[in-house]
């Protein structure tokens, strides 16, 4: 039995809490996350205080709470949503308070985490090398973890209070994922398996490519959380064709849904990429993609001085740029400011579509476009053909109703999401091009802009106010936008209030817990 299964037995238990308990179980999980810039301080000669300072509390917290805790019972969806909205809450600030001690304002030192956690990626410092290595290792972490933190919460916390299935299926519809029929649980450790698998691989490969050991941690932390936090102000441009391809590659093994991973790697499934529309349909609208970055600058140039060497720096750069935005990563090689204004658009165009569903990137998702287009078919069918019946159809596989209505709803909600938050960036005196640019990295988790934020750039000089509406966007898009939208609703402030006093009623008439001592003595 592992050491959380023996933690986790209810015979150690004496109060009645899922939420303190699955609180706990996240302050420890935070507590040894903190070990990693912690060691990286102590190798380098650097003060592991900072993040020590916090760990050892956390850890002592945690364990307490993990162990002194049973699940409720009579535990509700609504309280599974608050929990969840207090795990994000406590990442963010567990994540801020290294930035804290080592002089960062409050404020920026909570967009940096907010933005690491998300895996957003925008960043408020000008220069990273100005911090302690340490410390930017810990803002790279804070992204990896951010990647699997949607597995710690939608596939491990919300199914505890039965909800988390409806969810994951919404998420995964017409990605090929709906014959998942593994255990929530079991579910969630394979993600995790393939993630952290990916992870060394990328480590090990870029490090007998090279680079340095910590720029090697840095830089994958940043690549397979489609994260893009690099310890660099060039991004990636300063590192060698060769690194830049590995990179590539895991990005877009990041933006692929890992359903489609654990399938290749565990299950021994072959052609399973190749027998998914929504791992195609998103090659095809990369290389659509491609083809435009390429060629909208190629064919305005003086086609008679072009060479070989110029072609392939433009083609590798129109690759790199598209996988990387993609991907909602926001890795670059190039000043992307630069790009004629249509290629901007098309760029931002991409970001905010993102890639496949189950996947660590941000943005909508290709998977429900993949659904809206199937239903656009079956629609146009239906008016040719109104006898004829047909069904929305994905990989063989018909689609409910709701599945359908997800994707509509999920679309809408995010270009509503993007055109309030233009507008409150826009009443934070930005102008309309910059206040759009901004949303849309934002809401997509992609973090990097152009304009007058170009991607090697940062948001340090964002007024304040701004700067709150960044990190809200941010978290909005993390959640998917539907979501976020629940927790700003007033039936689910209302419905909470309403459990709080049937909880209060309970407790009065439940009989006194005795505590595993006395239980002994007996």
């Amino acid at each position: 039995m592992s050491a959380l299964g023996i933690l986790d037995r209810s015979k150690y238990a004496v109060w009645t809490s899922t939420i303190v308990k699955t609180l706990g179980l996240i302050e420890m999980i935070l507590a040894v996350s903190l070990m990693v810039p912690a060691g990286v301080a102590l190798v380098l000669g650097e003060d592991p205080r900072p993040y020590l300072a916090e760990a050892l509390p956390l850890m002592t917290a945690g364990a307490l709470q993990f162990v002194l805790f049973r699940k409720s019972s009579n535990f509700k969806p609504v309280s599974g949503l608050m929990m969840m909205g207090l795990c994000w809450l406590m990442m963010f600030v567990v994540g801020a308070v290294p930035y804290l001690i080592l002089g960062l304002k409050p404020l920026d030192a909570v967009f940096e985490s907010v933005s690491g956690y998300t895996t957003t990626g925008a960043t408020i410092l000008p220069d990273p090398t100005h911090w302690p290595v340490s410390l930017m290792v810990w803002r790279s972490f804070t992204q990896w973890v951010g990647g699997i933190s949607v597995i710690l919460v939608f596939m491990y916390v919300l199914p505890m209070v039965g909800i988390g299935r409806s969810l994951f299926v919404n998420e995964l519809a017409g990605s090929g994922s709906s014959d998942y029929t593994l255990k929530m649980e079991k579910a969630a450790m394979s993600f995790i398996f393939v993630y952290a698998l990916f992870t060394l691989v990328n480590y090990v490969i870029i490090v007998l490519l090279g680079v340095g050991m910590v720029d090697a941690l840095c830089l994958t932390f940043a690549t397979i959380s489609t994260g893009g936090f690099l310890n660099n102000t060039s991004s990636m441009a300063d590192y060698s064709l060769p690194v830049q391809v590995v990179t590539l590659a895991f990005m877009f093994l990041g933006g692929v849904n890992f359903y489609l991973h654990y399938n290749a790697l565990k299950r021994r499934e072959k052609g399973i990429y190749r027998s998914n529309s929504e791992f195609k349909f998103n090659i095809e609208w990369f290389l659509i993609g491609i083809a435009l970055i390429f060629l909208m600058p190629f064919l305005n140039s003086d086609l008679n001085n072009l060479n070989p060497e110029a072609v392939f720096n433009d083609v590798w750069e129109s690759v790199f740029t598209v996988i990387s935005m993609g991907t909602s990563t926001g890795m670059s090689i190039s000043n992307l400011s630069l790009f004629p204004a249509e290629c901007i658009t098309i760029l931002l165009l991409i970001g905010f579509i993102g890639a496949s569903s189950g996947s660590t990137s941000g943005g909508i998702k290709i998977g429900r476009l993949n659904v809206i287009y199937q239903f656009m078919k079956v629609t146009v069918s239906k008016t040719l053909h109104p006898s004829a019946v047909r069904d929305v159809r994905v990989d063989g596989q018909v689609l409910s109703n709701n599945a359908v209505l997800s994707a509509f709803s999920i679309l809408m909600l995010f270009t509503m999401t993007l055109i309030v938050g233009s507008i409150a960036i826009m009443m934070c005196g930005y102008h309309i091009f910059d206040a759009v640019n901004i949303a849309i990295a934002m809401v997509g988790n992609l973090g990097t802009t152009f304009l007058n934020f170009g991607p090697n750039g940062s948001f340090c000089d964002v007024n304040d106010a701004a700067k709150i509406v960044m990190m809200i966007l941010m978290w909005v898009g993390r959640l998917e936008v539907l979501t976020a939208i629940v927790f700003i609703s007033p039936s689910f402030w209302k419905e909470i209030a309403i459990n709080h006093k049937r909880s209060q009623k309970w407790k009065h008439r439940m009989p006194v817990l005795k505590s595993p001592s006395s239980r002994s003595k007996r």
